[in-house]
């Protein structure tokens, strides 16, 4: 049973398109080079991870490159209009050497948990 009705191939492709959607949208805004690296970064933990569900759980590749997909395009989505905003407030916490954990706009973190909800059960949905 594949996803949706696609091949292992496709859900390649797909995996590779949600990869560079995010680092299209997310990494150039960044403010410095730090954050950019980790920006860039964030999408190999998840590949880590999924790895590691593939193995540990015995899951279907189609399957974990549908969650994997679904995951990785929920962030884009979910900081579309907050990225500027979220910038400066990384800039400005940076320049006060105050943490940066509390740099997410209260919208964007409202928006970003309804992307990976929404995101999530269509993912769960894809992949049942």
């Amino acid at each position: 049973m594949y996803p949706l009705g696609l091949g292992v191939v496709s859900w390649w492709w797909l995996a590779i398109l949600a990869t560079a959607v995010f680092w299209a949208v997310l990494v150039p805004g960044m403010p410095t080079p730090t954050h950019r690296i980790s920006m860039a970064l964030a999408p190999a933990a998840m590949a880590v991870f999924a790895v590691g569900s593939h193995y540990a759980k015995h899951m279907d590749t189609a399957a974990v490159l549908a969650m994997y997909s679904f995951a990785v395009v929920s962030f884009p989505v979910g900081m579309i209009g907050h990225r500027r905003k979220f910038a400066q407030r990384l800039t400005e916490a940076q320049r006060r050497g105050e943490s940066e954990e509390n740099t997410w706009p209260p919208a964007m973190t409202a928006q970003v948990f309804v992307s990976l909800a929404v995101f999530g059960a269509a993912a769960i949905w894809a992949t049942r």
